[in-house]
């Protein structure tokens, strides 16, 4: 009995010997978590927008890495895979917190289904505009569900979702070696947020290896658009005066 007893405490103490090194293992962990957390931080605030922190191809080559990592040191791969897939999801949720964007929003293709959530859309965010040139009848608060229908079915385009609300959208159609770019459209309360950059990537994503260049207009008064514009590399070309107090102001970019 003695033995016995003797053999369970040595095997408490022992296991106790383990656990605290398994402590000691973990608190090292948590300070280099805490330290990666600053630069994923640091990252997050180089990101544009959501859809650059959602980086599939980036999550593959971190795990990629470190899976090779793991066999370096004789570590089991598939246990060091599923730790780094839970903690680049939970860093990848932090960052998205960071900008705001929670729920984040994913560009997809525009179908002619969308046409109503598009107009909709369309009339809220460019009531801005009708403030500033003093004038609601400008063409996209006075177009027709018909002609929006018409005009999806003659294009192309992406809209940005977030959860079950549209709150972007950008069509642009071929016309010879141009991709010509219209009614880039964003949420009002979503404005500033990188949305329009990345529906303007989309949208240049869609020329063909023959199209040369990108074309697109705005209003004059429209500060905010041009600065959009002339940061993604479009240069203005010419100006048209549609009427008193609106003056077209078209752009182009030279395409890789």
């Amino acid at each position: 009995m003695l033995i016995l007893l003797h053999m369970q405490d040595a095997s408490a103490s022992a296991l106790g010997n383990v656990r605290a090194e398994i402590d000691r293992v973990d608190r090292q962990l948590v300070q280099e978590i805490a330290e990666r957390e600053i630069w994923v931080r640091a990252a997050g605030k180089l990101k544009a927008m959501a859809p650059a922190v959602r980086d599939p191809d980036r999550v593959e080559q971190v795990v990629q890495r470190v899976r090779g990592i793991a066999a370096e040191l004789d570590a089991d791969a598939d246990v060091v895979e599923r730790t780094y897939r839970a903690m680049i999801s939970a860093f990848i949720d932090l960052e998205l917190g960071q900008q705001g964007f929670l729920d984040a929003p994913v560009i997809v293709p525009l179908t002619v289904a969308d046409a109503g959530e598009v107009l909709t859309l369309q009339r809220a965010a460019y009531a801005s505009e009708a403030l500033i040139y003093s004038d609601p009848s400008l063409p996209p608060l006075v177009q027709t569900l018909p002609e929006l229908v018409d005009e999806l079915t003659n294009s192309v385009g992406h809209k940005a979702i977030r959860g079950t609300r549209l709150v972007g959208a950008v069509r642009s159609v071929i016309d010879g070696d141009t991709l010509r770019i219209g009614r880039l459209t964003v949420a009002p309360d979503l404005q500033g947020s990188g949305l329009g950059t990345a529906l303007l990537a989309a949208a240049e994503a869609d020329a063909g290896p023959d199209v040369t260049s990108a074309a697109l207009f705005t209003g004059h008064l429209s500060a905010d658009n041009l600065r959009l514009y002339e940061r993604h590399g479009y240069v203005e070309e010419r100006r048209e005066d549609i009427k008193p107090g609106l003056t077209l102001v078209h752009l182009r970019k030279l395409l890789p």
